[in-house]
């Protein structure tokens, strides 16, 4: 590493030792500053491949369209789904219009993966690997709970910012795009706020250009639900 790099590491060490010292609470703006602080260390060290999932978070915030392999990956794995519950219920083409249970049964490839796709565990996982791996701060298991203020303010930066699929030589059939938005739990019972709940959920809408096809939601699992 030259020393141009040692000094700019040593400058992004530090600005990042100072946004997460003790007592300190983020905004989205500086939360949007960290994250860019971490990807340009993630670059300078060369771990980007080490910790896939949190460069995949740094980036989202920075680029209005999100076109990267783990986007790619995880459309293309909801329109296989899509392609297999066409074939099961005996459709030519996607439904007028197509409940929330329209893919079950899900395959266990798809089960399997989806606290991985679906939540923003490995993130925070990698996220806490990262900080601590480079002596910048330790902090606690994602599933402490201790994210949620930090989750938020993540989601106020994500949501106006979708995926999109751009692989021609492997093209979708129902899904191509996807958003995410977390959105406050309903008072009709259909995603109660119970006991010490954390009161908002997780709301991926995956469409076909600018139609909407599917919402998957995700909850916040707690240490005790893992």
């Amino acid at each position: 590493m030259t020393l141009m790099n040692n000094a700019l590491r040593a400058k992004l060490t530090k600005r990042l030792k100072s946004a997460f010292s003790a007592g300190r609470t983020f905004n989205p703006s500086a939360l949007r500053m960290v994250l860019v602080d971490i990807r340009d260390l993630l670059e300078l060290v060369e771990e980007s491949a080490r910790y896939r999932a949190l460069k995949f978070h740094c980036d989202w915030i920075l680029h209005p369209k999100l076109t990267g392999p783990r986007a790619q990956r995880i459309i293309k794995a909801v329109d296989i789904e899509c392609i297999k519950a066409i074939e099961r219920k005996g459709l030519q083409d996607w439904p007028a219009s197509a409940r929330s249970d329209f893919l079950g049964p899900l395959s266990q490839d798809f089960v399997d993966a989806v606290l991985s796709r679906f939540s923003f565990h490995d993130f925070e996982s990698e996220l806490r690997d990262f900080l601590e791996r480079h002596d910048i701060t330790k902090l606690p298991p994602p599933w402490s709970g201790t994210y949620r203020a930090f989750e938020l303010l993540y989601c106020r930066l994500i949501e106006d910012r979708a995926w999109e699929y751009t692989n021609k030589k492997d093209p979708t059939k129902y899904v191509n795009r996807a958003r995410v938005q977390m959105l406050q739990r309903r008072a009709d019972g259909s995603m109660p706020a119970q006991g010490k709940a954390f009161p908002f959920f997780l709301s991926w809408t995956f469409l076909w250009n600018d139609q909407p096809r599917l919402v998957f939601e995700a909850e916040f699992l707690s240490a005790h639900e893992r």
